[in-house]
């Protein structure tokens, strides 16, 4: 049955976590009909340092602008 794995930077409000992990049940349940108990979602969190976009870690001071890059600067 289903298994869904979301990976993110960590959330500090755990109730947010908890609020997601029931929406995403309740959307799989009512999109494709599995039962509710054979439903499992993990939410892992991953610290910004070990997660990059276009190269770039997440915690690099300029991350929001240089994770957006299509090229590397020569």
């Amino acid at each position: 049955m289903p298994f869904i794995h979301i990976t993110t930077w960590p959330v500090n409000d755990k109730d947010k976590i908890v609020k997601l992990q029931e929406d995403i049940t309740f959307v799989v349940h009512e999109n494709i009909g599995a039962p509710l108990d054979k439903i499992s979602v993990v939410i892992c969190e991953v610290q910004p340092s070990h997660w990059a976009d276009a190269g770039v870690p997440g915690n690099h001071k300029d991350f929001l602008v240089k994770s957006r890059r299509k090229n590397y600067e020569k």
